[in-house]
């Protein structure tokens, strides 16, 4: 029951920080790549808007939620509950930016977010992570990507999102692995956690790959819906379950690979 209340605040959270940061974005204009100096207004302008502030603190709640389900459970098993902020982006979008959402957008997003959930929902009996696993890089292979993802601006910048975004998953993961678990806490021991995780490189340079994913995210805001983005970057769940399986040596059976087919298939439409 714990675990459920856990990723359901993860879940909610995340959506939150998302819809909180395109109310803030949607007044900044469009970000152009050409014009340099755009850049310390961005920053500026990120520093001083009450909604991004807002969606900033909200999203370093979901990454603390975030640190203390990978470190109980399997990454293969956290990243498909987080599926479910999809859809609930898509109809958030909807309700509360107003956003037009096209039949196959609903589509895709549909698809993206029943493909995560085949992936790992199929296996929950793997999400109780083996304090014993030896994590060792081993054959961990090249990832392919949809060539269509190349093609645009928007795509390429999805492309960044999620390849530094996954990275980030597998280092806090690693990194989390490492600390052991989170639970029953004082304020002496929350204050040795604190300090084990501000000290271990693997967590470090996970939250600056992702802190690079977040900066990338903002940037496509400015010209893209979030009900595009979101489910755009699904390319991120394709990336950590591999790394899911070759990396953390996660058990991850064939039968997922259905569940991967859908999250490409809705990437396809979706693009």
């Amino acid at each position: 029951m714990k675990v459920f209340i856990l990723l359901i605040f993860l879940v909610f959270t995340q959506v939150s920080g998302d819809i909180l940061l395109s109310l803030g974005m949607n007044n900044f204009g469009i970000f152009e790549f050409s014009n340099p100096l755009i850049i310390p207004h961005l920053i500026s302008y990120i520093l001083t808007n009450v909604w991004i502030i807002l969606g900033i603190t909200v999203l370093i709640i979901s990454l603390v939620l975030y640190l203390t389900a990978i470190s109980n459970l399997d990454l293969s098993y956290v990243l498909p509950i987080h599926a479910s902020s999809y859809v609930l982006n898509g109809v958030f979008a909807w309700l509360i930016l107003d956003e037009k959402i096209s039949i196959m957008r609903w589509l895709s997003t549909l698809l993206i977010a029943f493909g995560v959930f085949f992936v790992g929902l199929s296996d929950s009996k793997t999400a109780q992570v083996s304090p014993n696993r030896n994590i060792t890089p081993q054959n961990f292979p090249l990832f392919l990507f949809p060539l269509n993802a190349v093609i645009s601006k928007s795509w390429l910048v999805v492309l960044g999102i999620s390849v530094s975004d996954s990275a980030g998953d597998l280092l806090l993961a690693l990194g989390m692995k490492k600390i052991g678990k989170i639970e029953n806490l004082t304020f002496k021991s929350m204050v040795e956690l604190v300090i084990k995780i501000i000290t271990n490189p693997m967590i470090i340079s996970g939250i600056a790959c992702q802190g690079i994913a977040f900066f990338c995210f903002i940037i496509v805001l400015t010209w893209l819906d979030i009900s595009f983005v979101r489910p755009a970057t699904a390319l991120t769940y394709l990336i950590s379950m591999f790394g899911a399986k070759y990396i953390l040596q996660e058990d991850i059976k064939e039968r997922k690979l259905i569940g991967i087919t859908l999250i490409g298939l809705g990437i396809l439409v979706h693009s």
